[in-house]
């Protein structure tokens, strides 16, 4: 029992070995992107792989728990954001667009930890948060592959792919928003039949 006690957190310190992991990319990163990119790309891969082995764990063994349903995300959108700066400064994207990334996952934080107080409920991962990470994901390993293979990164295609993943992005706040507001409609009503019953 203690055992299987232990390995419910499997997903969490997976979730917190991503966390640790973006100050390490970052630093390989400006240290190698000129030669050899391919040093902060594979600690790129490894994290991807984290999140997709502790989302993998905590759904099929119903590892869930509400620190997870935190810090995963969490790691996710501090990845990605560090991704989008590290672009931004070697001219790959815009700020304006990395910028709107940052904007609107301190959004998502922010409102999570509102929710959290209020309702006193995490919202869990979805299919269209899990798509979206995955695109993001996609499309900053192609621009990973450009670089290795020395192709041009920057130009419109790069802010293409890019703004496509921040359509996604901002969708995909838009349906956590919605079941958010879905989940408080629930619980006033939950309330509401507990004080008539009273």
């Amino acid at each position: 029992m203690r055992i299987n006690m232990k390995l419910k957190y499997i997903p969490n310190i997976l979730s917190a070995i991503r966390l640790m992991l973006v100050p390490v990319f970052i630093y390989l990163f400006f240290a190698y992107y000129k030669e050899k990119i391919y040093i902060p790309l594979c600690v790129f891969v490894i994290a991807g792989l984290t999140d997709i082995i502790d989302g993998y764990l905590a759904r099929r063994n119903n590892w869930i728990t509400n620190l997870g349903k935190f810090l995963d995300p969490l790691a996710d959108k501090l990845l990605q954001c560090s991704v989008l700066v590290c672009f931004v400064i070697i001219n790959v994207v815009p700020w304006w667009l990395a910028g709107m990334f940052i904007l609107k996952e301190l959004f998502m934080i922010c409102g999570a930890l509102i929710v959290l107080k209020k309702i006193k409920v995490t919202v869990r991962s979805h299919w269209y948060g899990k798509f979206t990470t995955a695109v993001f994901y996609a499309i900053a390993l192609l621009v990973f592959i450009f670089k290795i293979f020395e192709f041009e990164m920057g130009g419109p295609v790069a802010v293409s792919l890019f703004i496509s993943a921040l359509i996604l992005a901002l969708f995909s706040m838009v349906m956590y928003i919605l079941d958010t507001l879905r989940i408080n409609a629930e619980l006033q009503k939950g309330k509401e039949k507990e004080e008539k019953v009273k």
